[in-house]
This record gives C-alpha cells, structure tokens and sequence, in this order.
C-alpha cells in the first residue's frame, strides 16, 4: 500500500455550524442575500464541492425558516442535518450535536463557522491536505497574523471537544496545545471574513461575486 492511498484513508467529517441567535445582527445570518443565493446555500455548496468525506449541517434557531432554503440540497448523499434544540446553550451544544452523529470511521472533524460567506472549497481542500500529511492533531488557517477557521482536530482530541461547555468552541483546546498545532497561511485573507454586524455584512458584499453561481 502506498503512502498516496493511506492519506486517502483519512475520512474527515466537516460540521458545519449555523445554530447561532444572531443577537448582534437581528436577523437570521444563514439567509443574508448574496447574489442570487443566502448565505446558508453559499457556504453549503463550497463545503459539499471539497474533499470531506461527510458534512453535518448543525441548525437551531429559525431551523424551520433555514430548511425551507435549502430545499435544492435534498437527497444530498454526504449531506446530513442536525437540529440542536439545545441551542441557547452557546456554540459548544451544537459543536456535540455535530459530534454526536459523527461517523466512528473519522479520522478528523473540521468545524466549519457558517457565517463566513467568502469561505472557498479550495480553502477546506487545503486544510485537509494539510491534515493528511503531518501528524499534527490540529490544524488552524492563518488568515494575515490571526488564526481564524475552519478548524481541523483529529479524532483523539473528540473526548476534550465533548467535554466543552457555554457559548464556546475549541479555541480552548488550541491554546493548551501549542506543540500539536500546524498553521497553514491562507490568502486572501477576505476569505475568513465572517459576518457578526451589518458592517461585517457590507464588507464581504464588497468581496462577494457572482461568478461562480
């Protein structure tokens, strides 16, 4: 067997996350218009087009509002929706709704931030490649000097990401494992841009194109 095929036998599982309250913007972010298109259905569409072996839709507040958008996503094969009740709670109780269907095959979780409409597949491939072929259990996109996401772990830090709590994701564990962390440089750095104001919303419309819809 070749080193090629065993990095093939990685199977990572992106969770996508987009159960927020979106207090700050008081509006849904999942269905902010860009182009023909909300958010949700970008950030969707580049995530199913990458190399992840699975990707888990983790929804919560105005889930049924988000369905009905995303009706053209269906029957997807590698697609599967999670519905946090619990998602008051913060960002860490969708983080375990996502894991709690997690494929036991899964080599890696990449947590995925469903407010970052310039997010490209490229991107998503790069991390993975990444993750394949160091042995480091954490890999981070580095967007200019700041780390940002989406964030790869592997899968023998899952017990810690359970064990988290509150409107909290893994930066925790990022910070306490600085010797297991490989940073990859992203450019341009637009492309880990998320939307939290509508002058985050204005910001990225000026990057957004059409092109590719």
């Amino acid at each position: 067997m070749t080193a090629n095929s065993d990095l093939k036998k990685q199977p990572i599982t992106g969770i996508l996350l987009m159960a927020g309250l979106s207090s700050r913007l008081g509006f849904p972010k999942a269905l902010l218009p860009y182009g023909r298109k909300v958010l949700v259905e970008r950030v969707l569409e580049q995530t199913l087009a990458s190399r992840l072996d699975r990707v888990i839709l983790v929804l919560g507040c105005q889930a049924p509002r988000i369905l009905s958008a995303l009706g053209s996503f269906e029957g997807r094969p590698r697609l599967e929706i999670v519905v946090n009740r619990r998602y008051e709670r913060g960002l860490s109780s969708s983080l375990r709704a996502g894991l709690q269907v997690l494929d036991p095959s899964a080599s890696g979780m990449m947590f995925i931030l469903g407010d970052q409409p310039l997010l490209k597949t490229a991107t998503i491939d790069r991390l993975i490649q990444a993750f394949r072929r160091h042995q480091l259990p954490i890999v981070v996109p580095l967007y200019g000097r700041r780390s940002g996401n989406p964030v790869i772990f592997g899968r023998e830090l899952l017990p810690e990401l359970q064990r988290l709590r509150g409107d909290t994701g893994g930066r925790e564990i990022i910070r306490k494992n600085p010797d297991r962390v490989l940073n990859i440089p992203i450019r341009p750095q637009y492309i880990g841009w998320d939307v939290d104001t509508w002058e985050d919303y204005d910001r990225t419309q000026k990057f957004f194109s059409p092109i590719n819809e």
